[in-house]
């Protein structure tokens, strides 16, 4: 049996250990692909400085706006976690000298998958050696964003600072959540200057318990945003790593205290509390990155990877920022789970604001387990992002 095999079957089991099944009632309004979306972030033959593939990919309206269809009136910023910079052969390999950054991001001009639209940014040294385009102070430390939003100017990320984990196929652990703030008037914000703030939004594992990180996914409640029922809170998200098993979490503040450690309030399953670690679980099944989005009708959509490295994308529906929220509903199926036998699926979020009417944009990562076959002759098809449309009743 292979690593993948391996890591699918525990997340199975331990599903099955909790005792939550599959949705028997599954909508008919299923995902359908979105390849105009999924061709926009395929890597040009030959740019020898270029972006040629990463994941994360969280989208931010530069205008604040984050309405269904919203992006038509703005730029929207995209921030990508690990990613290869460096040249791609005619057969899809990449050449020698190809380097992993562990962060960069592009700009999107307007709401189509127009690659003249299209701006990547990697930060340089001035000999061709590509940067993050954010790092943390601590030695040996690195970032990987989370979502973000812009307010009042200001263009704001909760990224996970993270460091090198015990071995393994995933050999990282997280240490901690920094929220890194740039101009949002800048062309290609963080290239410039920018400021870190370490919020008190990590807590490690204690016993059974895993650990708390929030910062995987933001929802601001706010009337600049655009929310259907506004009150003024942004919400952010975040998970509890237990075995094998991630839950929901939610916490909440003033945007204009986001900066504010002290001023962040968790959700205890009864009220909002000071305790991060007495923040209450909302749903589980979750992956390590998704999102949260006020509907038009007043309910709230979570769209995220089932059991973290499943083929499957589900969203449930809750009536308030904290739920309930209801059980899973499989939209979509990720062929390219099966791609070769190392390459598996994550990472699912939507993306409202670049979303056409009657519809919602949802994006997932591929990946591999085999480092080197990102290098084989059509390799860069594996780690990019994929997309899909949601058809909403």
């Amino acid at each position: 049996m292979n690593r993948k095999s391996i890591v699918v079957a525990a997340c199975w089991l331990a599903a099955q250990t909790h005792g939550v099944a599959l949705a028997a009632d599954v909508p008919a309004n299923s995902a359908v692909a979105a390849p105009e979306w999924t061709q926009l972030f395929a890597a040009p033959n030959g740019t020898r400085f270029g972006w040629s593939g990463a994941d994360g990919v969280y989208t931010i309206p530069m205008n604040g706006d984050e309405r269904f269809g919203g992006g038509s009136a703005t730029k929207t910023f995209v921030v990508f976690s690990d990613s290869f910079v460096g040249g791609v052969n005619a057969d899809g390999s990449r050449i020698g000298g190809t380097q992993m950054v562990n962060n960069t991001s592009a700009m999107l001009t307007g709401a189509t998958p127009d690659a003249a639209a299209l701006q990547f940014n990697v930060r340089g040294n001035g000999v061709d050696q590509a940067q993050s385009m954010v790092a943390p102070t601590q030695a040996g430390q690195w970032y990987w964003p989370g979502d973000g939003l812009v307010w009042k100017g200001k263009l704001h990320l909760y990224a996970s600072r993270m460091k090198t984990g015990d071995g393994g196929s995933f050999n990282f652990a997280q240490d901690g959540v920094d929220l890194v703030s740039a101009k949002a008037s800048d062309p290609a914000p963080f290239l410039g200057g920018y400021v870190r703030r370490s919020l008190p939004l990590f807590s490690p594992r204690v016993g059974s318990r895993g650990e708390i990180a929030y910062g995987v996914a933001t929802m601001p409640l706010t009337k600049p945003a655009g929310a259907p029922a506004p009150d003024g809170f942004l919400y952010v998200y975040g998970v509890r790593s237990d075995d094998y098993n991630k839950k929901l979490l939610v916490a909440r503040v003033k945007p204009d205290a986001m900066t504010d450690g002290t001023a962040y309030r968790y959700w205890n399953g009864t009220t909002w509390g000071t305790d991060i670690t007495r923040s209450a679980p909302v749903a589980n099944r979750m992956g390590a990155e998704l999102s949260v989005t006020p509907l038009p009708d007043g309910r709230y959509m979570v769209v995220h990877q089932l059991d973290t490295l499943s083929a499957s994308v589900a969203v449930r529906y809750g009536d308030t920022p904290v739920g309930p929220f209801g059980p899973p509903i499989i939209v979509w199926t990720c062929p390219e789970d099966g791609l070769t036998p190392d390459t598996f699926v994550y990472g699912a979020k939507a993306h409202p604001h670049l979303s056409a009417p009657g519809e919602l944009l949802i994006s997932y990562h591929v990946n591999t387990f085999d480092f080197w076959e990102n290098f084989s002759a059509g390799g860069v098809d594996i780690y990019r992002p994929r997309f899909i449309k949601l058809p909403l009743p």
